[in-house]
């Protein structure tokens, strides 16, 4: 579904694509080869429809005092502002005019000032890509659901744990917002008309 998009009021939302994502890191991903061009092809076409675009980049200090539980459970300490893969990838790094958000857990929404970026840009429209499907994307697009945004997640354009985690936090999200999952070909499709005139 090719979903239309009000330019005044739209952003995208780009999840922790850090150089650890794409490169190898500490957390298991799956699907991050086959996202990397498609991403880059959303980014491309986002930026000449004059979107606005927030990056948000995980980032933990060196310490491991605010990880909280984030390691109770299978995910090996990552993130650490130290290290150079916590970085964002070369390909996704914010350029002037664009909006960077560094977040301690899970959602994007959670302790930083993310809503009251939103509401200064008149943005009630989330587009998100982003890892890992089942974590920080799911997790920012449940609270965003809570904050009354409406949302489309770019399901190619995501990386999980699992394929199995993957497909179920999709649907797990679909169950909030119908209509909520598109292909980055949809999504170019719909910002294509956004473009200014030459």
């Amino acid at each position: 579904m090719v979903p239309t998009l009000n330019a005044n009021s739209t952003a995208l939302l780009i999840i922790d694509f850090q150089q650890d994502v794409f490169t190898g890191g500490p957390l298991q991903i799956v699907g991050a080869a086959d996202v990397l061009p498609k991403a880059k092809t959303v980014l491309s076409a986002t930026r000449a429809a004059n979107l606005p675009i927030i990056h948000t980049q995980e980032v933990h200090r060196k310490e491991m005092v605010d990880f909280g539980r984030e390691l109770d459970g299978v995910e090996p300490i990552h993130c650490l502002e130290t290290w150079s893969g916590t970085n964002f990838h070369s390909d996704f790094y914010p350029r002037d005019g664009e909006f960077a958000i560094a977040k301690r857990r899970y959602s994007a929404f959670f302790a930083t000032d993310l809503d009251l970026l939103l509401r200064g840009l008149k943005v009630d429209t989330l587009v998100i890509m982003g890892t890992l499907t089942d974590v920080c994307v799911h997790y920012t697009t449940v609270d965003a659901h809570q904050h009354d945004y409406f949302v489309y997640v770019i399901e190619d354009c995501c990386m999980g744990s699992s394929w199995d985690a993957h497909w179920a936090s999709l649907n797990a999200i679909e169950y909030l917002q119908r209509k909520s999952r598109i292909s980055h070909l949809e999504l170019i499709q719909s910002v294509s008309s956004l473009m200014p005139a030459a």
